[in-house]
């Protein structure tokens, strides 16, 4: 285990090293029809869901984790990928176990973005996509209770982020500036912004398939989550946009709203660092889940209009 916590300067923040011995049995797969990759995981269906033993919680009384940091690093006991195809990891937001992201401080969130940060300065390197995330709730597929969130390496570029990536090439060969950079700039006096700052602007996309879904971008044009020190400003900012969101979606849900929250993020530097919350409720005690012409076909739909959720989300934060 390393104790120090390397180039991010966040000491209370801890790295588990050992990974497991487990046999990789997980492959990449191509779909010709797509065009896209994906994953075939059998190892994974004997995680431990439903364990009455928090693992996050026994790297604290087995002393994994030294009594200083307050947030950690570690594998993941079922991962996904094994080396040379990716790596999976566990980045543990809090040393107590019956905590949400929502009930954590803004220094405490900006200690998670330290999380992001140290994994991504370690992966990047490696891999051509680090993916890092958190779900949210039980509904939408949380099966650790202990505040988390994870992060996947891996050796191809997801669709999502390729196709925003085109996105960014077909502009700088029109002569157009980076599409999210626009956003940024327009979306901060739109009808559906929802937070506005000096270094973030959150907004609910016109595409939206959630209703509450909202996607915050960074006013600097940057490639990743490392770009930006963790003591200034731009990490404090992002830190209470994010827990102002989640709130405010209590707030509608009227309970502890499912959602997910994902960094896309990429080494290249014409990429835009954005972070997309897909929150499922549609309502209070309402679940937005995908239908079968959205499995089946991908073709979305939205029960709300975005200018409206983004009022409802504005008013409350």
């Amino acid at each position: 285990m390393e104790n120090e916590p390397g180039d991010i300067p966040v000491p209370p923040i801890a790295v588990i090293r050992e990974s497991g011995t487990e046999p990789d049995t997980a492959r990449l797969v191509w779909d010709p029809l797509r065009g896209e990759y994906l994953a075939q995981a059998p190892g994974r269906m004997q995680r431990r869901e439903g364990a009455t033993e928090c693992a996050f919680c026994a790297d604290l009384t087995s002393e994994r984790i030294p009594t200083w940091a307050q947030a950690w690093i570690r594998p993941n006991d079922f991962p996904a990928f094994r080396p040379p195809t990716g790596e999976c990891y566990l980045l543990i937001y809090s040393r107590q176990h019956d905590r949400t992201f929502a009930e954590l401080s803004v220094p405490e969130v900006t200690l998670v973005i330290g999380l992001w940060q140290r994994i991504y300065a370690e992966l990047a390197p490696i891999y051509p996509c680090v993916m890092t995330w958190e779900t949210s709730g039980a509904a939408i597929g949380q099966t650790q209770t202990h505040p988390h969130g994870q992060t996947y390496a891996l050796s191809v570029i997801p669709d999502t982020l390729a196709r925003e990536m085109v996105a960014i090439e077909r502009a700088a060969t029109n002569g157009e500036v980076c599409p999210f950079c626009v956003a940024a700039r327009d979306e901060a006096d739109g009808e559906r912004r929802v937070f506005v700052g000096a270094h973030w602007v959150g907004f609910v996309p016109a595409f939206a398939r959630y209703p509450y879904q909202v996607q915050l971008v960074a006013r600097q044009h940057m490639s990743a989550i490392t770009g930006f020190p963790l003591g200034g400003p731009m990490a404090t900012e992002l830190s209470d946009a994010l827990l102002r969101i989640v709130r405010a979606y209590n707030v509608v849900f009227q309970a502890p709203m499912p959602y997910m929250l994902a960094i896309h993020q990429l080494a290249d530097e014409r990429f835009h660092l954005h972070l997309e919350l897909l929150p499922v409720g549609r309502a209070p005690g309402k679940l937005k889940l995908a239908a079968s012409s959205e499995m089946a076909w991908d073709f979305w739909l939205n029960d709300s209009l975005p200018e409206a959720k983004a009022a409802e989300l504005r008013a409350l934060i």
